[in-house]
């Protein structure tokens, strides 16, 4: 992977490293320099976080240098202490992918998977490059959260944080961005005679283990201070979520989700390709296409962003929604009798299949009492069985009622969403 290095405050980082596994807990640091001298590389760098232990690589004739600090893994460790917010809640992220602006107007990108970068997964280019990686992987889906600079809030990314290269590096009182000695590059080919190292062991037997456990109390000290101020922000989040959040009142009636998803359903079979699905999200859309004997190209021309994937027989598009619905505002909660017994009712009166099953609450940050929401919510799906999105939003429009998620697949209408009630 090709090296990019840029200046932040006074310290270099690099991106670009080539990431790899490590299994050997006791010797990682022997372990990362076996398997450089394997991948011929001279320079590595080894983080822990989460249970998981990588090396990143590079080659000093490729720019990298002892005096460099790894962006990736800087980054990597902040999320691992703070977290970040998905599905409505603070949370550790194990999967996620990133996208920031650097001081030197490239842009750097990352992708986590199960808390261990991508092999490729560390890289830096143009805006374009980036965004261009970035809308690729998404599309494989499994992602939790997406973060990024805030221009990019309106691409439509699912579960999206707003975040920059600043604000995901630690800083000293006076502003300044402080470094920790693990991020910086370590060389792993150099080679000493014995004696040197002879002479060198015996200097150093006497202070090597009063360093090692000084390092290691002060490491464990810093860790669980910013745990505890990461449980402290969890604990006082859902405290006010218990209290005042009302997830309902910040999203549209039924009639404006599913018309607004309708209305954008019009990429049905562009080019010849035929459309296996198409589902509708409040903040994006997905439309996925098989060839069916067309060609890409034909795709192409109907729909230039399609992503197409490598058997040229499978495509898919991801994109924003291009208007966002009104949320419904003010609105009364009914019993729960009376709520689930309206739309049950209106349903199984056109022979429309109707699924409810209690929805559980959010799970409570670690080591803090749950605290249950001063209302109930129940999870519905159903299958429209030919009917339109607005007839069925006719048969939804009751306090309380959401659609969260709408997907067109073998000429019918499958609906998601939430009943709440008081």
């Amino acid at each position: 992977m090709a090296v990019h290095v840029t200046q932040i405050g006074k310290h270099r980082f690099v991106c670009g490293l080539f990431w790899q596994s490590l299994s050997r807990p006791r010797e990682l640091l022997r372990e990362a320099a076996d398997l450089g001298r394997k991948i011929d590389s001279d320079l590595a760098v080894v983080r822990r976080d989460q249970s998981t232990a990588q090396a990143g690589f590079a080659h000093s004739r490729d720019g990298a240098s002892r005096v460099q600090y790894s962006l990736a893994a800087a980054v990597s460790k902040t999320l691992a202490l703070e977290g970040a917010w998905y599905d409505g809640v603070l949370q550790p992220v194990h999967n996620w992918l990133g996208a920031f602006r650097l001081p030197d107007d490239q842009w750097a990108y990352f992708a986590v998977r199960d808390a261990n970068f991508l092999p490729n997964g560390d890289f830096a280019g143009s805006r374009e490059e980036v965004l261009d990686r970035l809308h690729t992987d998404y599309a494989l889906g499994g992602w939790n959260v997406v973060i990024g600079e805030p221009e990019l809030a309106d691409l439509g990314f699912h579960n999206f944080n707003a975040r920059t290269i600043d604000s995901l590096l630690p800083h000293r009182k006076d502003g300044a961005v402080r470094v920790y000695g693990w991020w910086r590059l370590r060389p792993i080919n150099q080679r000493r005679p014995a004696w040197v190292m002879a002479a060198a062991g015996a200097g150093l037997a006497a202070t090597a283990c009063g360093a090692l456990f000084g390092w290691r109390a002060w490491h464990a000290e810093q860790e669980r201070q910013q745990q505890e101020r990461f449980l402290a922000v969890q604990k006082m989040i859902r405290e006010r979520q218990a209290a005042t959040a009302q997830p309902w009142l910040a999203l549209p009636r039924p009639a404006a989700t599913l018309g607004r998803c309708a209305d954008q359903l019009v990429h049905l079979t562009p080019g010849g390709w035929h459309l296996d699905e198409y589902v509708c999200e409040p903040d994006r859309l997905r439309y996925a296409w098989s060839r069916q004997g067309s060609t890409v190209a034909m795709l192409r021309a109907m729909v230039p962003a399609a992503q197409v994937a490598p058997s040229g027989d499978r495509a898919t598009l991801v994109q924003p929604l291009p208007r966002k619905a009104q949320p419904a505002g003010g609105e009364t909660l009914q019993a729960p009798d009376r709520v689930l017994d309206t739309v049950m009712s209106s349903l199984q009166a056109v022979g429309v299949p109707f699924k409810v099953v209690p929805k559980k609450p959010a799970p409570p940050a670690p080591g803090q009492p749950a605290t249950p929401p001063p209302w109930q919510a129940w999870t519905f799906a159903l299958d429209a069985h030919g009917l339109e999105p607005h007839q069925i939003a006719a048969l939804l429009d009751q306090p309380g009622v959401r659609v969260e998620k709408a997907t067109y697949k073998g000429m019918a209408w499958l609906i998601e969403g939430v009943i709440y009630a008081k």
